[in-house]
């Protein structure tokens, strides 16, 4: 009985429930309800995410972080979200895997100085590094389903994601990991999954709570550091937004 009281009260601390506040914490709810976002980067090699809400998915975010190599360039990117309307998990869950509508996300380009499209093509595909196009899997619960797909990024040109899903009532983890090498045109300084990108979304009493995070790894090489930091935040910022505006 007592174990048993340990686990159970373990477990719920850690469980979505109640308000937006009871999920982000004291220290950062003022402020996300007042402005609806909240961005944070880091360029440590070993990182605390100081955003993380409060989730049964928290020590998996945690453990999702890249173990990084000596002397390489680290980048982290965290975002939080507050939105005060509120659609179910599983509506939500089939907005994260429409992949093919990923093309209508708008960004700014720091190297071409406007607004363009981040991707030219998006799709989910038939196996890991494949070509072959598939139909989104954006039905029926997706709890513990692996997923692959291809993205041709405005910068970062052709790369292949793994998917992996996790869904409760109240809480989707969606974690996209590259499976191929990606860089700036030829400079492929960026090694198979040493980019993972975390989207939670989380309903509560008062709305919904989205949180992204971005973490990787990259090798130095000369004029890598700025242009990656940029384009990540740029891309991650034009992200994020996107799923907002999709809830």
């Amino acid at each position: 009985m007592l174990l048993l009281g340990v686990d159970t009260s373990l477990f719920a601390q850690n469980k979505t429930s109640g308000t937006a506040k009871d999920i982000v914490g004291e220290k950062y709810y003022s402020q996300l309800i007042k402005e609806g976002k909240i961005v944070l980067t880091h360029e440590e090699q070993v990182v605390n995410l100081e955003l993380i809400p409060k989730s049964q998915y928290a020590v998996k975010l945690k453990s999702n972080l890249i173990k990084k190599q000596p002397k390489h360039f680290y980048y982290t990117y965290e975002a939080l979200y507050y939105l005060p309307k509120t659609i179910t998990i599983q509506k939500a869950s089939e907005i994260a895997r429409s992949i093919s509508n990923m093309v209508t996300i708008d960004y700014y380009s720091n190297t071409r100085r406007k607004i363009t499209k981040l991707y030219k093509k998006a799709y989910m595909v038939d196996a890991e590094n494949s070509s072959k196009a598939i139909a989104d899997f954006n039905y029926g619960n997706c709890d513990g389903k692996t997923c692959y797909c291809l993205m041709d990024d405005a910068s970062f040109g052709v790369t292949h994601y793994q998917l992996t899903y996790n869904q409760t009532e109240s809480e989707l983890l969606t974690v996209f990991r590259n499976t191929d090498d990606m860089g700036l045109g030829p400079i492929r300084a960026i090694m198979p999954k040493d980019l993972v990108i975390n989207l939670l979304i989380q309903t509560c009493d008062d709305g919904m709570v989205v949180y992204l995070c971005a973490d990787l790894d990259s090798k130095k090489m000369p004029g890598v550091r700025g242009k990656i930091t940029e384009s990540m935040t740029a891309r991650m910022d034009a992200i994020s937004s996107w799923f907002a505006s999709k809830m």
